[in-house]
Order: structure tokens, then C-alpha cells, then sequence
């Protein structure tokens, strides 16, 4: 391991996310003061510590200039993630928005790993409604970023310090390829980044001229959309009472789930190559998949009573942002018949296509299991039959499968110890530890707690937030994490990078043999 390789690439990552800021910090320069917020203060002491960090990383390592070899591109794209979660934690920490670094940290983390988790308006922090405008942009432009993924954004500029790009890329695993199946990786890059800024901008005039939104949420939420992150300017999407707004951000969230690595694969087509997204069996299998997760959700609120319009608006918004591990929310979905919530809890564990935004151990993966579970039962029935597995007429790798398999394996173990992990912690349950892990790998956000049934067949009717068992924290959708306790927070952070990377490049960095030269 080389690292002072990994201290000149990783110096590069913290002067960008220093000057990232400077957006933010112009528009808390703009805005009013306020007493109970200082975020001049605190972009300020921000960007001087970024700068900082920066320079010296930078000055360990400017002399060195030999081959980057794989292990220091992984340690990079790891070890960026984490950095990020602790600069990007100082406007929050400085400003005074969040008293508790430790609550400022988990807020940064989630906003670049695009959970959307939050402690805002939980554990004595104060209400979103409250917070500063520039500090709320620094949300949505974390998740923005994270969204795109760090190592794309910063991949116009690696060359200039002397890197392919190709193996910091491979570092982020899209869907079930090889380093060799990603030609011509720095120009694909750029291509995904082109698509994700045009959305971007498409996203935010859409909500301004069909949701009525204003600019400033407007852009928040076309930040946080592209982003599959679900940090919001309200503490619901239903406050707009816009069904107009809603209407485009079910159209911007399905979109995001698929796979912007294929529509960047064939990119000179023109539009062309929304056919050959729509010819793919992973978008066929995730557009069949959020059908029936929306159906599910639809008939089982109409039995608990909604009418066929209100159920269908409710369970196609909350639907779509959980299968797309987005987490925005206009209904206190916890509160929801058994059915729905069940179908939910999976969804979280799915997400979108490979090379999208969304988490989730990706459609690809799951298709690939299910056409193997045919295979197998095939050749339980007729065992001389010969048959290869394909996808999209490839013929999918031995080594290949075997891939996908232990990644998904490795997932569910993740999600199950995790909530072994946090369950130590006495606010929260079975059903809460449980969907609190598997939403923060699956970069979900909002999870399921356990609430009071009285409470909950009311909510679904009538709306509003529904009580929680007595001593356990309300983890969902109008809820947050700041209760916790600390350590439950680091370990749930830590999580969401885990997610983000799909496991391999964390578990890397936390193995010693991987430290030796």
C-alpha cells in the first residue's frame, strides 16, 4: 500500500469538497441572521479546516508520482466517503444547527451516502422549518453530489493529477460487470454527468411550473431527487399540497432508479438509447417490480378504507421513493396495514438498477438470482439438460454468478448484524433495529417502527403521524435518529457507507491483510 498515493488522490477529494461549499456560503452571506444559527460561522471555520486538510494531505504527498496499483483506488474511493462525512459535518457542527458532532457527522454521512437519514427535528434538535436556507442547501447539494458519486464528479480532474480514472470507478460497483466490461470509463463517466446535471436542471423548472414549487425548494428537492436521497425543505412533501409536484417527482424518482450507465453507454444514439434502456431485462424487471409494489400498497390501503384515488396517489408517491431508496414520504407509512409496510421493508432491500442513484443490492442481482432458482429447479426436473444462464444474450461468467451470490449473501448477514448491533441500543425494538439496518444499506433513510394499532387505523384514514409503542423512538417517515444514542448513530453511519460501496470496498479497508505492502 502506498500512502502517499492515497494522501496526493485523497487531497484532491477534500479541496473539492471544500470549494463545494462556497455556494452555500455565499447564500448564508445573503440571508438573514438569526440567533439560534450562525452559518457564516460555520461554512467559514469549514472551508479553512478543508483548505487545510487539503494542503497538508497534498504536501505528504506531491513527491510521489508511481503507478497507482488497485489497492490504493480502493482505499481512495473509501476512504473519500468518510472525509466527506467529516468536513461536510462542520457547517452543522459550527453554525450550531446541530449541538452533538457526533449528530452533525451522522447528518453529513447520510447526506453524501444519499440515506437521507436524519436527526433534525428529533432528540431535542431543532424543527426543519427552522433551519437556515444556506444550511438546508448544503443538505440537498450533499446528497447532489453523493448522488453522482464522488468518485464521477471528480473524475474530469483526475488526470491532471496523473490517473486513468478506469480503476477509481471500478470502485463503485455497477452492476455485475468486470473492470474489463466498462470500456472507454472516463468518457462513460462523463456522459452519466452530463445526463445527471440535465435532469437535474429539467426536474427543478418542472416542479416550478407544475408543482408551484419555489425556486430555492425547487432546486432542494431536483437535488435530492436526481440523488435518490429524500432530503427535503419540509418535514413532509405533503405540506406543498401539491399533487402536481408530487406527480413529477414519481416521474423523476422512477427515472433515477434506472440504469444511467446504460443510457450513458449509448449516448451517441440520441434517443436511441432510452430503447435500449427499455429493451434491458433489469428495466423490465424494475419497472414489473414498482408496478406491483404500488398495486400491493394500493389495494391494501383501499381495504383499510381509503377511496381508489387517495389510496392510489399515496402508494404510488411513498411507493416509488422507498423502492428507490429515495425516502420521501406523504404518509406515515409505518402506520400502514401489514401488506403494505412488508412490501416496503423488501422494497428497501431491492432499490433501482445498477449504475443508478438508488441503493438497494440492485434489480440486475435479484433477476440474475431468480433466473438461477428457474436454472436449478430446470435441472432438479431434467438433470442432462444443458443450459447456460444469459442476461440481456450475454452468457453470464461462472465467476460471475458466483459474485452476485455472495454479495447478496453478504448483504442480508450486513442487515442482520447490524440490527443485532443497534437492538443493544433500548430505543428501539425488534421491528425498528431491524428496518433502521436495512434502510441504512439500502440508503433508504426513514424506517419502520413499531406504532400503536389504535393509532395507526386512524392515521391511515385521516392522516397525521401515528403514536409508537411506548419507549421506542419513532424512526419513520416523520420521525428522526436523534435520540439514539451516539454509538448506535456511528455504527448506523458506518452502515451507510457500507451500502454506498456495496460492502466489498468498506470490508476491504477494515481487513489488515490489505494494509500490507
Amino acid at each position: 500500500m502506498n500512502l502517499f498515493q492515497v494522501a496526493r488522490l485523497t487531497a484532491g477529494f477534500a479541496g473539492f469538497f471544500t470549494l463545494a461549499q462556497l455556494p452555500p456560503f455565499v447564500t448564508a452571506l445573503s440571508g438573514p441572521t438569526s440567533t439560534s444559527q450562525s452559518p457564516c460561522t460555520g461554512f467559514g471555520v469549514s472551508l479553512a479546516v478543508g483548505s487545510v486538510v487539503a494542503v497538508l494531505l497534498w504536501l505528504i504527498g506531491r513527491k510521489d508520482r508511481t503507478q497507482i496499483f488497485r489497492k490504493e483506488t480502493i482505499a481512495v474511493a473509501g476512504l473519500s466517503w468518510f472525509l466527506a462525512g467529516l468536513l461536510g459535518a462542520i457547517p452543522f457542527f459550527v453554525s450550531g444547527l446541530l449541538s452533538n458532532p457526533i449528530d452533525a457527522f451522522f447528518e453529513a454521512m447520510s447526506g453524501f451516502t444519499t440515506c437521507g437519514a436524519t436527526v433534525i427535528g428529533s432528540g431535542g434538535n431543532m424543527r426543519l422549518e427552522e433551519v437556515a436556507p444556506s444550511l438546508l442547501l448544503w443538505r440537498a447539494m450533499m446528497q447532489w453530489i453523493g448522488g453522482i458519486g464522488i468518485v464521477l464528479v471528480f473524475v474530469a480532474l483526475l488526470p491532471a493529477m496523473g490517473v486513468t480514472a478506469k480503476n477509481l470507478l471500478s470502485s463503485e460497483s455497477i452492476g455485475v460487470a468486470t473492470d474489463s466490461y466498462q470500456p472507454r470509463a472516463v468518457e462513460k463517466a462523463r456522459h452519466i454527468a452530463t445526463i445527471y446535471i440535465g435532469m437535474t436542471a429539467l426536474c427543478a423548472m418542472l416542479l416550478v411550473l407544475i408543482g408551484g414549487f419555489g425556486w430555492f425548494d425547487a432546486m432542494c428537492h431536483a437535488f435530492t431527487a436526481m440523488a435518490s436521497g429524500g432530503y427535503s425543505t419540509r418535514s413532509s412533501i405533503a405540506e406543498f399540497h401539491s399533487f402536481g409536484g408530487e406527480m413529477v417527482l414519481i416521474a423523476f424518482m422512477f427515472m433515477t432508479g434506472a440504469s444511467l450507465a446504460v443510457i450513458a453507454t449509448h449516448y451517441r444514439t440520441g434517443f436511441r438509447c432510452i430503447g435500449k434502456l427499455v429493451q434491458s431485462a433489469e428495466f423490465r424487471i424494475y419497472t414489473a417490480s414498482t408496478i406491483l409494489i404500488v398495486t400491493i400498497i394500493t389495494i391494501s390501503l383501499m381495504r383499510a378504507g381509503l377511496d381508489l384515488g387517495t389510496a392510489l396517489r399515496q402508494a404510488a408517491f411513498n411507493g416509488v421513493s422507498i423502492a428507490t431508496s429515495t425516502g420521501y414520504a406523504t404518509a406515515d407509512f409505518q402506520a400502514w396495514p401489514p401488506t403494505a409496510t412488508i412490501a416496503l421493508f423488501a422494497a428497501m432491500f431491492v432499490g433501482g438498477c445498477s449504475g443508478s442513484t438508488a441503493g438497494g443490492f440492485k434489480q440486475v442481482r435479484l433477476l440474475v438470482i431468480l433466473r438461477l432458482l428457474g436454472y436449478t429447479l430446470r435441472q432438479f426436473v431434467r438433470p442432462k439438460s444443458v443450459e447456460r444462464l444469459k442476461l440481456d444474450n450475454e452468457v453470464l461468467p461462472a465467476a460471475v454468478v458466483s459474485s452476485i451470490i455472495a454479495i447478496v449473501l453478504m448483504w442480508f448477514v450486513t442487515v442482520i448484524v447490524g440490527a443485532v448491533v443497534v437492538s443493544f441500543d433500548e430505543h428501539l425494538d425488534f421491528v425498528s433495529s431491524l428496518a433502521a439496518s436495512a434502510s441504512m444499506v439500502g440508503s433508504t433513510g426513514p424506517a419502520l417502527t413499531s406504532v400503536d394499532p389504535v393509532s395507526a387505523a386512524f392515521v391511515v384514514v385521516n392522516g397525521g403521524q401515528a403514536e409508537t409503542v411506548a419507549g421506542i423512538t419513532n424512526i419513520g417517515p416523520f420521525g428522526g435518529y436523534g435520540e439514539l444514542h451516539g454509538w448506535t448513530k456511528l455504527v448506523l453511519a458506518v452502515e451507510m457507507v457500507f451500502g454506498r460501496l456495496e460492502l466489498l470496498t468498506v470490508l476491504a479497508l477494515f481487513s489488515p491483510y490489505f494494509w500490507r505492502r
